[in-house]
């Protein structure tokens, strides 16, 4: 096995690498005189180091003339891997006889006539006198019969391997039981064969070559819960899978695997972030000279591996293995993680009910997946036999039936996480309709800090679903794990380092190697603990605030040398005046924002903990709304957002004195009038506070808004489409329509809509028409709610022409009794029955809803 090993000599001496892989090599047994005299030395450490050996130096075993006529032979050993070993090769060659070689071996027989050197056994020397000679027959026929190759030829075949069934050692016959001594100068039985130990096995079937290539321009994976609501969008873009191996495995295998980008969306709704993974646009590699270089996005994942040959130990051997990640922004909330968590366990339990469902069943038509509601039937994926029906393909040596892998080279390169963490808000009433009681209390959960980690909840992630605080003990320790809970668990842009993997020349299992790549990940993880807490929003993220100044002093010194080059190359000072400019612009705009940044993100901690403090919980939950359509303008902008939080905080001081006791009161009587009253008189004190905090948040983010707009755009991602529709009571999934989607997001922006499914759309023109499942809203071309209607309302929907207009129209009326609606313009007529189809539909379907639930709420 390669390894790097270390042995001390006497006196201490270090033995060198290369001492401890010489080799000697030689013709005959080394306790002869003709081994000792075609004796070679060797070393393995290095590859394609050769060497040459003379059968003609064999004079005590071959007679004169089988030794003249070897004078053209030599036996060429070459140093290859072999996957986890070094090997030395061998292979006969042929050598054009010289003078020299004439001369040498004329002196060597009137000169040169040592004494033997006699083996014990005798049986032995006789074997291995037989060995040799028959070996030097079937050498000098291979060379009259053309068969062996040059030096070059050799040298090349030898080091790769490539060797044809007819190339060396063929297994020989001869016409007779035995050849006259005369003719070749030894005598041989007619089947003798010989074999090489250096030489793979000749194949005893054809080979094949198989290649696969794929290339995708992008594909969407979008994820449904059973409620069903669409939580995220994977989106793979780019992406080239290739793969090329032969069937016997005598050759060099490689595969690689390109993903040029990876999106995941968020769909939760109130998402902090809705790109909660995306590559890093940073990140960015050079291509072309220095003089007309271009920056190019990297490949979200490269992978490369390239197997050797399929090695007679069952190690699978691979000469390389390269992994490249992109660098990565992770920006999620915890709500997100908790229900990503739990669709994951529900397509884990669905596909085993499915399997076992499968495995239960016997039908002839195999394996098959069966919904009882729907009706139908389709075979369940088998992906695994469909490569074993393949005629004979062998990966063996690829990684199948073997647990050890050796590595000349493994290697994975550093990457870099930005990671953001922020708690979820607690959903609307019309959000939680729509999403489900278990999310809308997974929300509910987690912005109350009612996390359970490996606990009561199933998976890494767990929840406390239905907590209470009934007594004060209780509402006291709630209150500060919730301020806990934000204060550790809300992070900004955290920076971690993840250092790469280098290996050579390493043979391990898969249990091994997995033990190692987890702890190697744990141990970075644990070194980039303090830029995590660093980087924590309740301290005002000094990591941020260090790593800002850094990349503005940075700046400041990089920008004037370049200017400085540039105008060397161009004998222009201007250059030099640009470059000062740049570099102290950068450093006023890095300080500057770094620490408007830093002060926001301590206010509006401050500002969520005081939030908490007033035990009201319908405030918090208002505030928290109003924080999502927090514009990032400029400074003037951050102004009047903050004179208004200003008038806000004072008002919702002033006013819960009233409400909050009355409300309490309508709920307990006189215990919740008092506790009210409480509330009531503490929001007094403190909301006015909140205001004012928010406020200075709102300024201090105008005041980085200005900044970044000075220094031009800032590249940002967005989401790759709006959420997915569904449609109706039942939430059908169909077909995914972008104008739907759109026309969905703007029905659930409005007030009296917000709550109800979405039926349809139909687009006017001038106006556009969107049917929920109770009621109709008319949006202008600008996007604005014109009118809203129930359908409960509406008697009998008419078509009739326009006639006031120079084009021809149609108007669509909506009869209401005792009430007065604007008919609704059409441009044609086709668009007006479309309409009016759609409005009788969804009529129908309100009075079945209404009719059936009246059933069901009547006593039996």
């Amino acid at each position: 096995r390669p390894c790097f090993p270390f042995r001390q000599g006497k006196h201490g001496r270090v033995v060198p690498y290369h001492e401890l892989h010489l080799i000697r090599v030689t013709l005959a047994p080394l306790n002869t005189r003709d081994g000792v005299e075609c004796t070679k030395v060797i070393g393995l450490t290095s590859l394609g180091s050769s060497v040459r050996l003379g059968p003609s130096k064999l004079r005590n075993i071959l007679d004169e003339d089988t030794i003249t006529q070897l004078l053209g032979i030599r036996l060429l050993g070459v140093v290859c891997s072999d996957g986890p070993t070094r090997v030395l090769r061998f292979c006969l060659m042929q050598k054009e006889i010289s003078a020299g070689n004439v001369f040498g071996d004329a002196m060597r027989r009137q000169f040169f006539d040592p004494p033997r050197i006699v083996v014990r056994d005798l049986n032995d020397e006789t074997e291995a006198r037989t060995l040799i000679q028959n070996a030097a027959v079937q050498a000098i026929l291979m060379m009259r019969s053309g068969k062996l190759p040059s030096a070059r030829d050799a040298e090349h075949k030898t080091f790769y391997n490539d060797f044809s069934p007819a190339d060396q050692f063929p297994a020989a016959k001869f016409s007779s039981d035995v050849l006259p001594f005369s003719d070749i100068g030894v005598a041989v039985k007619s089947e003798s064969t010989v074999e090489s130990s250096g030489i793979s096995t000749i194949p005893k079937e054809p080979d094949l070559i198989f290649s696969f290539e794929a290339s995708l321009k992008g594909f969407l994976v979008s994820l449904v819960d059973s409620e069903p609501s669409e939580i995220a969008v994977i989106m793979f873009r780019s992406v080239e899978v290739l793969a090329k191996w032969n069937k016997l495995r005598t050759k060099d295998a490689v595969a690689a695997i390109n993903v040029g980008w990876l999106q995941v969306d968020n769909h939760c709704p109130g998402a902090p972030y809705p790109v909660a993974v995306c590559p890093d646009g940073r990140d960015k590699e050079q291509v072309g000279d220095e003089s007309d270089a271009k920056q190019v996005d990297r490949p979200f994942l490269s992978l490369k591996l390239a197997f050797a040959p399929q090695h007679s130990s069952g190690i699978a051997c691979l000469r390389s293995a390269t992994v490249s990640p992109r660098d990565l922004n992770i920006a999620v909330d915890l709500a997100f993680i908790a229900r990503l968590q739990r669709f994951l366990l529900e397509l884990q339990e669905h596909i085993e009910r499915a399997l076992a469902f499968d495995k239960a069943s016997t039908c002839d038509s195999g394996h098959l997946w069966s919904y009882s509601e729907m009706k139908e039937k389709w075979p369940f994926p088998q992906v695994i036999p469909l490569f074993k029906k393949l005629d004979g393909i062998s990966v063996a040596g690829i990684g199948g039936g073997t647990d050890e892998y050796y590595f000349e080279g493994l290697m994975v390169e550093p990457c870099h996480l930005s990671l953001s963490i922020a708690p979820a808000r607690t959903l609307t009433a019309a959000e939680a309709t729509k999403e489900g009681a278990e999310a809308a209390a997974i929300h509910a959960a987690v912005r109350k800090g009612d996390l359970l980690i490996s606990g009561e909840g199933e998976g890494v992630l767990g929840v406390k679903v239905g907590g209470r605080n009934k007594t004060a003990i209780q509402v006291v320790r709630g209150m500060f794990k919730n301020i806990l809970f934000d204060a550790l668990l809300r992070c900004d842009s955290a920076v971690m380092d993840f250092p790469g993997v280098l290996l050579r020349n390493h043979i391990t299992s898969k249990s091994q190697l997995s033990t190692y790549m987890l702890a190697h990940y744990v141990t970075a993880l644990r070194n980039n603990l303090p830029a995590l807490l660093g980087s924590l929003a309740a301290f005002g993220n000094p990591v941020g605030l260090i790593r800002d100044l850094g990349d503005g002093v940075s700046d400041f010194v990089s920008e004037p040398i370049k200017g400085f080059k540039k105008s060397l190359q161009e004998l222009d000072p201007i250059y030099v005046v640009d470059g000062v400019a740049k570099g102290t612009g950068s450093l006023a705009r890095h300080a500057v924002g770094g620490f408007a940044d830093s002060a926001s993100m301590l206010t509006e901690t401050l500002s969520k903990n005081m939030a908490v403090l007033t035990l009201d919980r319908r405030y918090a939950q208002q505030r928290d709304r109003s924080q999502e359509g927090r514009s990032e303008g400029g400074f003037v902008e951050g102004i009047g957002s903050g004179g208004i939080k200003i008038v806000k905080g004072v008002v919702d001081g002033v006013t819960g004195v009233v409400r909050q006791p009355i409300r309490g009161a309508e709920r307990s009587g006189v215990e919740g009038f008092t506790k009210g009253l409480g509330k009531g008189l503490i929001g007094l004190v403190v909301k006015p506070v909140i205001g004012l905090s928010d406020a200075a948040t709102d300024v201090m983010i105008g005041v980085k808004g200005s900044i970044e707009k000075g220094a031009g755009e800032k590249e940002k991602t967005l989401q790759i489409r709006p959420r997915r529709v569904l449609y109706g009571d039942d939430r059908a999934i169909r077909v995914y329509d972008l104008d739907d989607a759109r026309a969905s997001a703007i029905m659930n922006k409005t007030k009296d809509a917000a709550a109800d499914q979405y039926m349809n759309h139909i687009n006017l023109g001038e106006l556009v028409v969107i049917l929920s499942t109770k009621r109709l809203i008319v949006l202008t071309g600008q996007g604005r709610v014109k009118q809203v209607v129930k359908y409960t309302k509406i008697t009998e929907v008419e078509i009739k022409p326009e006639s006031l207009r120079s084009t021809p129209t149609w108007v669509l009326a909506l009869n209401i009794p005792n009430s007065t609606v604007e008919p609704i313009i059409c441009q044609d007529y086709s668009s007006a029955l479309e309409l009016c189809r759609l409005i009788k539909k969804g009529m129908e379907l309100d009075a079945t809803r209404r009719r059936l639930q009246k059933n069901v709420e009547q006593p039996l």
